[in-house]
């Protein structure tokens, strides 16, 4: 083992140890729940409980986690200690750790999981010693927070180096993309590696799941996805891994999880197939390892195992193969439920798999799946090689089975692709045709379609020898001989002769057929008839290859050829089974079987000649049931056909054209007998119909027979109904047998045209003794469940015959299928689809609705009821089990029939009588009965019928608009009760809204029948399905209306309004329970429907009535919700709308009582006959009578107010038209009228109410809504309706109050510069403003002149910055008189506050507007005004308002009229700065207004002079805006005017100097932090000004300054040394910092003064903080010393010695000042005369010589060369000789302080300095 190896051994060995208490706590806050802080304080016993708690839990989820209580989770682990054990112990620990992560790695997001591993976090340190497990555990969940806790406890130095990607995520607590996992999965592939690993262990264990499956999985498809570029890396480094994985997933068997495993491993292979070409053995390999899968065909498992078998064999091509492992493929299983089959009708591919499973075996079961091949998907080298593995499997004699397999293999090739099938055959080693193929087959394929190109058959008598074949060897015909004569009919050696005979011509070429085929029938037959009727039955059986059958053709040409010439014979008999072949679908057979018609014919044949057939075909017939043709007919008949090429030609070319050429021409023939046709039809159809004759000849009688009934008449169809038609039902099983021997089709070939011949285009055969029920045999037909084919069969040919049936027979079929649907039987056809393929007229209709209807009486109306309660007795009836069944089956048809009723409804019912409706009643009827008596699932009918309703009664409207006739509806058709009825018992909404929309519909139709139950209807609507939140009920709801109502208005009823009334309180009722977002809809269409006039201002007063009374609950969520629903609502209407049901809602308002009635007043009566006030108003006491009518004032009320920043809508909608130029006068008046009789109402209410002191919150609610009804009109409107009213106001008039108050506010509001015109201009100045001054003149009410002031101060503010009015002389004459006003008893003098505030507001709008031309008013404003100032102070009411006015007044004087005020800023300051009452801001706001408009020398005057006054306040807010306003003045002020008020300014900073003297003197409360504070600002405001003063003007004034400090010159007070020392150098330390070196020389003036100072400052009170400020100033002096100031001798002296006397009495608080100062006095003075006093003075206060010295000044003196030697550095080397004795005597002292204070300061440095140590100087 490396060194390297070994330190990271004991390194993770001891990562968890810690030996000190930080590192313990460091190392116990690493917590996966608990923040770190807190974790850092808990013991292991809470932990301990924390864990076990998680495990409980997670126990009871999987019992698995049960072992781990004794383990893991044990009481004694509380005090295990991993560090201290033996390494079997710990690697004990590990697995068990290692098995625990596992197996809670699918509940990491639960928090009992992680509780369960907080504790072995936070117990054995698993965040560093299984650091890695922990991360793979939880690496699925890399997207939860869980994965960011756990990378957070995981330590950096015990972070797994194979995770170090995660590093940056760990580093900001994040979780990593799913592109960082994909990536490193990419990139590292050791750590794939490490996952595969680990996920295949889970596996093996048993604890794996799905979100870990889905991980892996798309971390590794994606993974081989993006190698799909570099395949050969994929295949050498992960494909390994990857196929690893797969092999051990398809062999787990964990139980749980084994179907997911085994998913995962199929999609794993899947992808690995489609991306990399795998060699065959791994093919192979893959394949095997599938099959031995564990249930790999299970049920659950199998699809999914043969798509991947598909997918595994994909790149498959024919190589030869040891296949055996195939065989362990369940073919039985796969065969038996369609699998494969329904798979590549998916559209998977299974071409190759299904070569190799082929190119395995020869098993007839594998045979049988050949059929899935699909040639068109598959390339050229699969799909040749798998034709060529087919015919090969056919030429080695297969059984019948194995042959049909590959006879529908191809036949399916065929069909998908017939052009590949041929391009493929051709393109063999040995080319094939399709004609070859069927020869190699022995047999014909259905879908070949063979060309008759393709077929190369002699025509001549020379017989051709074949020089035969290597597909097979020649057949033998010995000890082969049939004695059947005829082959006409069914018989049994036909289907083996003719395999033998295809068998015999395959070595031969097909030229030589015909001939080989005569020596066939030479050796096989006894005779001539049965070779004609052989090679005649051959040639029409397609089973048979159509070479042969064409060869048979020609072989049974030339043998009637030779009947025919030889005139002993006669053919005719054979002639109609010879023209059954011109029906072939062949044309090369037709074409054979019209040139054997023509060789019937003979020149002449004798008397005596025999009938060909005859006894063969007619021996079972009686001679009295013989239906034959003479000799001579029978020529006549040859002849007729053969006569005229163009016959029989056409039937060549198309087949079709045989039926008319027998029906139009032969059977109609007149020559050579009138009769002659009818002959040959009697012949034809008796010879077709009575003999049994095979299946192929039937078949194409059938054809012919159908096709002719189809299209026209055919009554001679009767014979094959009574024979073939009727012996169907019992011989089914043997025609199927047949066609299946001939490969017919049976349902195509047999049943379809059979079945055709029933019925017609004449009417069916009804039952009697001598016809058979055609009807009936349908119907049986239908239910024919032994035979599916014949059953659907029979349904087509029902909707083909349906229009020619009988009425009784139509409602004969439809109860069949209605009964046949009803049926719980399993059906082969959709019996509603053939329903509704029968057209329904009403007749059949109502006789269908009369069968299924129980009750035959209707009950009689009644008035409606609530709900019809069932009774007992018939629940007990209808509780048998039988009854119940039979009620089942009855309910079942009724809704067949009335869904089929429905569908005819909506389609093609033409005719409709009242009749339909009254049985639609009867069976409403039957199903409430059956719904709650039975408890039956009517819903759905009940549906049904409420939906054939609703399309009856609309038929019937449109049949009455239409004009095409009338149809009147009466009680006894409709019955509107029960509709009601249904609506109320039904729990579905979908019932009760169809319901409705009958109700809406017959409102029009039948009015005076539903209005009778209209109140009942809209109780329901407003209980019920207003609450719906669907589409349909909104819908039925709004059309049940839009219908009913009108018809309401139509009928005239006196009680119209009281019902819309009843509608509307039903509506606005359910208000709540209504969905929120359907309400305006709703309520909009509701009123639009009832008209506006006569809904909006209900629904308002409605909804107003709501919110008083839930604004009084204290539901003031539901009032808001309230409100936004009606301003929604009524955005829906014209303003003017809005406007007419604003005024009724008033006038409703009014109806409101105050105080409860009398119940026998008239006034009672009538108010409670109406739904909208009713007991629920009427019951209300006094007070909540009051708090309604205030509440529905508030309501509407809200609907019109709008905020600040937005215009309410009808305020918008008004303005928009009376602004508009394009509205009329007419729209313009109806609006203007519209608010005047609101306001006209309101008025008059307000007469009412004005003097009632309950009804007070009443009649200010009335204010407001009169003043935002009159907000509503544009500005001009608005004034022109309020000025009568502002004329004459009437002692306390609140609406002249409120309309001053509201025209202010419009003005301020929406007057503007750009909506300013002459209108308005001369509205406001000619009109209002004129009678506002009058108003204010006539001093009437304090309120109403306040408001009047206020109204003009805004109109005259807006009317000067929107205009230049003003400038006009007549225009300012009105503002001086308005002024003359507002200083006299009306205005400033009033006694009034609010009054002289009004006025002052006033007068600053007015001085804004005319500036200077106000001058002459200037005395009668300002005195008044200082005086009411002065009032405040003594009279505290209102003193905030008058001193805020009076401020803002002196602030519009100050900016319009700067130049004159300056000998008022006395006052000014001393009001502004004393109006306590005013937020200091504003206050702040006015002094530097002050300072901007007026000169600052005069501001600075009077801020100085005030000053005395400002001091004495113990307010220190006051002072400190004092201070401010000064250091704006100071700072505005020009240097000229600075240097010229220098004196007056250096004389007040002698006086704030003193501020803190005086303060301490006065009674003045200030604590020491607000001294410091305003000094502070002193200091500010001095410095400011020195800055601004040369040194020809500071000098001297600094000179004042120091006098006053030193001797108190210029003092106003009596302020002691110490005080004014102390002011004096706070204020001269922060000039030297800002001056610096510019004010050295200064220091002359203080030179004795500090240096006598000094010497007696011990004496002195307070002298530390005096001395630590003379400290600090001659600190400064000296650093800032550039003249060598100080370095003079005379200055050296006088400042030395008193310097260095300080350092026996330096206090130890200021003692670092001492230290700073002598050594900046050193390092300025540095010289060598100077520092050798300086050594020499410092000695002495170190040396044991001198008495003085102690340990005191030994350790300050220490510091300070301490200090020294530090800044000079080598320049005092050159005095260490002298300093060395006395350092050594230092280093014995016997204070232990001061020889440390050397050693470790003094000595230090000196070393630092020599470079070297001091012992050697010492010793």
């Amino acid at each position: 083992m490396s060194l390297s190896q070994q330190l990271k051994q004991i390194n993770e060995k001891s990562a968890s140890v810690a030996l000190d208490r930080k590192s313990r706590s460091k190392l116990h806050s690493k917590s996966l729940i608990f923040a770190p802080k807190v974790a850092a304080t808990q013991d292991y016993d809470y932990l301990h409980s924390v864990g076990v708690d998680g495990l409980t839990e997670l126990c009871t989820i999987d019992s698995r986690f049960l072992k781990f209580q004794q383990t893991l989770f044990a009481d004694s682990t509380v005090n295990f200690d991993r560090n201290v054990q033996t390494k079997e112990i710990v690697d004990n620990l590990d697995a068990s750790i290692a098995a625990f992560l596992n197996l809670v790695s699918p509940f990491y997001p639960l928090s009992p999981a992680v509780k369960a591993v907080e504790w072995l976090v936070r117990r054995f340190y698993i965040n560093i010693h299984n650091s890695e497990a922990l991360i793979l555990t939880c690496l699925p969940h890399y997207q939860s927070q869980i994965f960011a806790r756990v990378m957070n406890v995981i330590p950096k130095s015990s972070w797994p180096p194979i995770f170090n990607w995660l590093n940056g995520y760990r580093d900001m607590s994040k979780n990593p993309p799913s592109s960082s996992i994909l990536k490193a999965f990419r990139n590292d592939y050791q750590l794939f590696k490490l996952y595969s690993e680990y996920i295949t262990q889970q596996v093996s264990v048993e604890t794996v799941y799905k979100e870990q499956l889905v991980f892996y999985l798309t971390n590794t498809i994606q993974l081989l996805a993006s190698y799909s570029t570099d395949i050969e890396k994929l295949n050498e480094v992960y494909l390994p891994v990857i196929l690893e994985v797969i092999g051990k997933f398809l062999l787990a068997s964990n139980t749980s999880l084994d179907h997911d495993i085994k998913i995962a491993a199929y999609t794993l292979m899947s992808v690995v197939v489609s991306l990399v070409p795998l060699a065959d053995d791994v093919h192979i390999s893959l394949t095997r390892s599938i099959l031995q899968v564990p249930g790999a065909f299970d049920p659950q498992l199998k699809r999914q195992t043969m798509i991947i078998l598909a997918q595994t064999w994909q790149r498959y091509t024919g190589a030869k193969f040891d296949f055996e492992f195939f065989n362990t493929i369940p073919l039985d299983s796969l065969l038996k439920d369609n699998l494969l089959e329904s798979l590549v009708h998916e559209g998977f591919d299974f071409n190759n798999f299904l070569l190799a499973l082929i190119s395995s075996t020869n098993d007839k079961r594998t045979l049988s799946l050949a059929k899935l091949f699909k040639i068109e998907r598959a390339n050229e080298a699969v799909a040749t090689t798998f034709i060529s593995r087919l015919i090969d499997a056919a030429s080695f004699k297969p059984d019948t089975e194995a042959r049909a397999s590959i006879v529908a293999a191809f036949e399916a090739m065929l069909a998908g692709s017939r052009d590949t099938l041929v391009e493929y055959l051709g393109s063999k080693k040995e080319p094939m045709s399709l004609a070859d193929l069927e020869m190699v087959l022995l047999t014909t394929l259905s879908s070949s379609d063979v060309d008759d190109s393709e077929i190369n058959v002699a025509q001549s008598d020379e017989v051709q020898e074949a020089n035969g074949s290597s597909n097979s060897e020649p057949v033998t015909l010995d000890g082969v001989k049939s004695h059947t004569k005829s082959f006409l009919f069914q018989c049994e050696d036909f289907n083996d002769l003719s395999r033998l005979l295809v068998s015999f011509l395959a070595p031969f070429e097909s030229n030589s057929y015909a001939n080989q085929i005569a020596k066939f029938c030479a050796a096989v037959f006894t005779g001539p008839n049965a070779s004609i009727t052989f090679t005649l039955r051959c040639s029409l059986t397609p089973i048979i290859p159509l070479k042969v059958r064409l060869a048979c053709l020609i072989c049974l040409k030339r043998k009637l050829k030779e009947l025919a010439k030889s005139g002993d014979t006669k053919l005719h008999l054979i002639l109609p089974i010879l023209i059954l072949g011109l029906y072939d679908d062949h044309q090369s057979i037709r074409a054979g079987f019209a040139e054997s018609i023509h060789s019937l014919s003979t020149p002449s044949a004798s008397k005596n000649a025999s009938i060909f057939l005859e006894d063969e075909m007619y021996a079972d017939v009686a001679a009295s049931n013989k239906v034959l043709i003479s000799p001579k007919d029978g020529d006549s008949l040859i002849n007729l056909l053969t006569s005229t090429d163009s016959l029989l030609k056409e039937t060549v070319l198309d087949k079709t054209r045989l039926v008319s050429v027998l029906f139009e021409v032969v059977f109609k023939a007149q020559q050579p007998s009138k009769k002659f046709g009818l002959v040959c039809q009697t012949f034809f159809i008796a010879q077709w119909s009575q003999l049994p004759f095979a299946a192929v000849f039937k078949s194409l009688i059938f054809k012919i027979m159908s096709g002719r009934n189809i299209t026209a008449e055919c009554p001679s169809r009767e014979s094959f109904i009574k024979g073939d038609v009727a012996g169907l039902f019992s011989g089914y099983e043997a025609w199927m047998a047949s066609a299946q021997e001939s490969k017919l089709d049976f349902e195509s070939d047999i049943v379809s045209p059979l079945v055709n011949l029933v019925g017609g285009q004449d009417e069916l055969s009804t039952p009697n003794s001598s016809e058979i029920d055609e009807v009936g045999w349908l119907i049986k037909a239908t239910d024919f469940t032994k035979c599916p084919v014949i059953q659907v069969a029979a349904t087509k040919r029902v909707t083909q015959v349906f229009e020619f049936l009988k009425p009784e027979d139509k409602v004969r079929l439809y109860s069949k299928f209605i009964e046949l649907q009803a049926s719980d039987d399993e059906l082969n056809f959709d019996a509603q689809e053939i329903l509704q393929a029968m057209p329904l007229d009403f007749n059949s209709a109502l006789t269908l609705l009369k069968n299924f209807q129980l009750v035959a009486q209707i009950p009689e109306q009644q008035i409606p009821k609530r709900r019809r309660r069932s009774s007992n007795s018939s629940k007990q009836t209808m509780a048998h089990e039988e009854l119940v069944s039979i009620a089942s089956v009855h309910l079942r048809k009724l809704t067949i029939v009335l869904d089929l009723l429905e569908y005819n409804l909506r389609k093609n019912l033409k005719e409709i009588k009242p009749e339909l409706l009254s049985s639609f009643f009867g069976i409403l009827t039957d199903l409430e009965y059956l719904g709650h008596d039975g408890d039956m699932p009517v819903l759905y009918t009940q549906e049904v019928l409420a939906t054939c309703m609703l399309l009856a009664v609309k038929h019937i409207k449109a049949i009455n608009e239409n004009g095409s006739g009338r149809i009147s509806i009466d009680s006894n058709s409709v019955r509107a009760d029960l509709i009601v009825n249904t609506i109320r018992s039904s729990n579905s909404p979908q019932i009760q809204n169809r319901l409705l929309l009958v109700i809406a519909e017959l409102a029009s139709l039948a009015p005076e029948i539903i209005l009778h139950s209209v109140m009942p209807i809209f109780t329901f609507m407003g209980a019920h399905t207003i609450r719906q939140d669907d589409e349909f009920s909104s819908f039925a709801l709004q059309d049940t209306i839009a219908k009913v109502v009108p018809a309401l208005a139509k009928s005239g009823a006196s009680s119209f309004s009281n019902e819309i009334e009843f509608l509307l309180t039903s509506f606005v009722t359910a208000f709540q329970h209504i969905p929120r977002h359907r309400r305006v809809k709703l309520f909009s269409s509701l009123s639009k429907t009832l008209g506006a006039g006569n809904s909006i201002h209900t629904i308002l007063f409605l909804s107003g009535v709501q919110y008083a009374s839930l604004f009084g609950k204290g539901k003031h969520g539901d009032c808001l919700s309230l409100l936004e629903f009606t301003q929604g609502y009524m955005k829906q209407f014209q303003a003017s709308e809005q406007l007419s049901a604003i005024h009724k809602f008033c006038t409703l308002w009014q109806l409101v009582p105050t105080k409860p009635l009398d119940p026998d007043s008239d006034e009672f009566r009538n108010l409670n006959s109406r739904p909208i006030f009713g007991a629920s108003i009427l019951s209300l006491n006094d007070t909540e009578l009051v708090e309604l009518k205030a509440g529905l004032i508030t309501f509407i009320d809200s609907l019109l107010q709008t905020d600040e920043e937005s215009v309410g809508y009808l305020q918008l909608r008004v303005n928009q038209l009376l602004l508009d130029s394009h509205s009329t006068d007419g729209e313009k008046t109806i609006i203007i009228d519209g608010c005047k009789n609101v306001a006209s109402l309101l008025l008059g209410s307000l007469d009412n109410f004005g003097q009632v002191s309950k009804m007070t919150k009443v009649s200010d609610n009335l204010y407001q809504f009169l003043d935002d009804i009159l907000s509503l009109l544009p500005l001009v409107y608005f004034l022109d309706s309020i000025i009568d009213v502002l004329k004459n106001p009437m002692g306390v008039d609140r609406v002249a109050i409120n309309f001053a108050r509201l025209a202010g506010n419009k003005i301020e509001n929406e007057l503007t510069a750009s909506n300013l015109d002459e209108q308005i201009q001369f509205s406001l100045f000619e009109k209002l403003v004129p009678v506002l001054i009058s108003g204010i003149k006539s001093n009437q009410d304090a309120e109403i002149s306040q408001a009047y002031m206020d109204a003009t101060a805004q109109a005259v503010a807006k009317l000067g910055n929107c205009t230049t009015c003003f400038n006009e002389a007549k225009n300012v004459s009105v503002l001086n008189e308005c002024l003359s006003i507002l200083t006299s008893e009306s205005g400033l003098k009033s006694s009034k506050p609010e009054c002289i505030i009004s006025s002052m507001n006033c007068i600053s709008s007015i001085i804004n507007i005319m500036g200077v031309k106000a001058i002459g008013f200037f005395p009668k404003i300002f005195e008044p005004t200082v005086e009411i100032w002065k009032t405040t102070k003594t009279n505290e009411e209102d003193m905030q308002l008058v001193q805020t006015s009076v401020l803002l007044l002196f602030a519009q004087l100050v900016k319009k009229l700067p130049a004159f005020v300056t000998s008022k800023l006395d006052s000014i300051f001393t009001c502004t700065i004393g109006s306590l009452a005013v937020d200091a801001t504003v206050r702040s706001s006015i002094l530097s207004s002050i300072v901007e408009y007026v000169d600052t020398a005069y501001v600075l005057k009077a801020l100085c002079n005030v000053w005395g006054e400002i001091s004495k306040s113990d307010n220190a807010e006051v002072i400190g805006l004092y201070l401010g306003a000064m250091e704006k003045t100071i700072d505005q002020l020009e240097k000229k005017s600075a240097i010229s008020q220098a004196t007056l300014f250096i004389k007040w900073m002698i006086k704030a100097f003193e501020f803190r003297s005086s303060v301490s003197k006065s009674s003045q409360d200030f604590d020491t932090n607000t001294i410091h504070r305003l000094e502070s600002s002193f200091h500010s405001c001095g410095l400011r000004y020195v800055m601004k003063l040369n040194d020809k003007t500071f000098r001297p004034l600094f000179a004042g300054l120091v006098r006053w400090a030193v001797n108190g010159e210029g003092s106003t007070s009596d302020t002691d040394e110490v005080s004014r020392y102390i002011a004096f150098f706070r204020f001269f330390n922060k000039v030297q910092e800002q001056l610096k070196s510019i004010i050295t020389s200064y220091y002359s003036y203080l030179i004795d003064p500090v240096s006598s100072l000094l010497k007696r400052i011990d004496t002195m009170e307070d002298s530390i903080n005096l001395k630590r400020m003379v400290f600090n100033s001659l600190t400064s002096s000296f650093k800032y010393d550039q003249d060598d100031f100080w370095s003079q001798p005379s200055r050296f002296e006088s400042i030395c010695g008193p310097l260095l006397q300080q350092i026996p009495t330096i206090e130890n608080s200021i003692g670092k000042y001492l230290v700073k100062c002598v050594s900046a006095f050193v390092v300025n003075v540095s010289s060598e005369e100077h520092n050798e006093k300086l050594v020499h003075g410092l000695i002495h206060y170190i040396s044991n010589e001198h008495s003085t010295t102690n340990s005191h000044t030994k350790t300050w003196t220490i510091r300070i060369l301490k200090s020294v030697f530090q800044k000079m550095g080598d320049q005092w080397l050159s005095y260490l000789p002298t300093l060395i004795p006395y350092i050594a005597e230092l280093l014995e002292d016997d204070d232990e302080d001061v020889e440390l204070e050397v050693r470790k300061g003094l000595v230090k440095v000196l070393e630092n300095v020599l470079g070297e140590p001091l012992d050697r100087y010492l010793n």
